[in-house]
């Protein structure tokens, strides 16, 4: 069974929606991820200039989007966004995001394997499984 949930791909770059033990995670095909729940696009910090995707314990770069892209990647998420390393962050909700709607479809196919995971450790996306649960009560 395949633990995704959602996919976007922009020209050579993807990046997918998978459940893991702890809950939703945005990672880069080839790459790292960050729990959705701590996930944040940062720009102009002063390690690292570009735009990144930032969690608690990890930062994926991603110089090679455009602003249209990341902009787009923000929207798929829900993703909240810092553009200064002043500023505070702003926007995102990941409960109202295409990417939501991927994971709340997948709960509705393996409900058992949600509910499973969503018991068994700390969830790093706080509620991801009742809103799930509500959501597709809803449909």
């Amino acid at each position: 069974m395949s633990m995704r949930f959602y996919l976007v791909e922009f020209d050579n770059i993807a990046f997918e929606g998978m459940l893991s033990q702890d809950g939703p995670h945005i990672k880069r095909l080839g790459g790292g991820g960050v729990p959705i729940g701590e996930a944040e696009l940062h720009y102009g910090d002063p390690i690292d200039p570009n735009w990144r995707l930032v969690g608690q314990h990890q930062a994926l770069a991603l110089a090679e989007l455009t602003e249209t892209q990341l902009l787009e990647l923000a929207t798929h998420f829900g993703l909240p966004l810092r553009t200064a390393p002043n500023e505070r962050v702003s926007g995102g909700d990941f409960f109202n995001s295409p990417a939501f709607d991927g994971l709340r479809q997948w709960v509705q196919q393996h409900p058992t394997k949600a509910k499973q995971i969503a018991q068994q450790r700390h969830q790093r996306t706080v509620g991801w499984f009742e809103a799930c649960v509500a959501a597709n009560e809803l449909n």
